[in-house]
């Protein structure tokens, strides 16, 4: 009994009682996607991890060489027991996958497209901080030079002012997100835009 044992990315070969391969659903969508496809193809190509996956194979078919045939033995005597079963997992992690590509679409973009959303995402709140302090700076900015000359006096009353516009807009954002952006439009319409 001569059975070659490979694994290949999409596909389980491991050949059933009446010689046919089987296919995995799951295994195929997950390789479809162009982020997986891409790490892959990225960890084949590379020869940093190229050599130790030809010396885990080498080893694995060194070691599962004498033990096969009892386990392919077992398998096939087996194989009605688990065949239903390996249909019913496989199903349902399709399934489970769907439903991740419909909760997180982003999954089926390409790798550099995610990685500029990650990037994004991941420095939003430094993105966002600095917008902050710059506006801060600048309406403190505008406020100094209103106030008048130098001193201790300008230099208090341009803080106060500061304090006020920032606190009033950000009361102002909080009452647009409440009340759902309706207060925007009636604004617009009150000025006759």
């Amino acid at each position: 009994m001569n059975l070659s044992f490979t694994a290949h990315v999409g596909t389980m070969t491991m050949p059933t009682a009446n010689g046919d391969v089987p296919s995995s659903k799951f295994l195929n969508r997950l390789s479809s996607f162009p982020a997986v496809s891409t790490g892959i193809e990225a960890v084949k190509s590379n020869p940093v991890t190229a050599a130790p996956l030809a010396v885990a194979k080498r080893t694995s078919l060194l070691f599962a060489a004498p033990v096969f045939p009892l386990a392919s033995l077992s398998y096939f005597l087996l194989e009605p027991l688990i065949e239903p079963l390996m249909k019913r997992l496989d199903t349902a992690a399709h399934n489970t996958l769907s439903r991740i590509e419909s909760t997180w679409p982003l999954i089926k973009e390409q790798p550099e497209h995610i990685k500029a959303e990650v990037e994004y995402l991941v420095f939003l709140p430094l993105t966002k901080s600095k917008e902050r302090k710059d506006y801060v700076s600048s309406t403190y900015s505008n406020e100094y030079s209103h106030c008048g000359k130098g001193g201790i006096m300008t230099v208090g009353r341009a803080l106060i002012c500061t304090q006020l516009i920032v606190l009033s807009d950000g009361l102002l954002w909080i009452k647009s997100m409440l009340s759902g952006g309706n207060e925007q439009k009636s604004v617009a319409v009150k000025s006759g835009k």
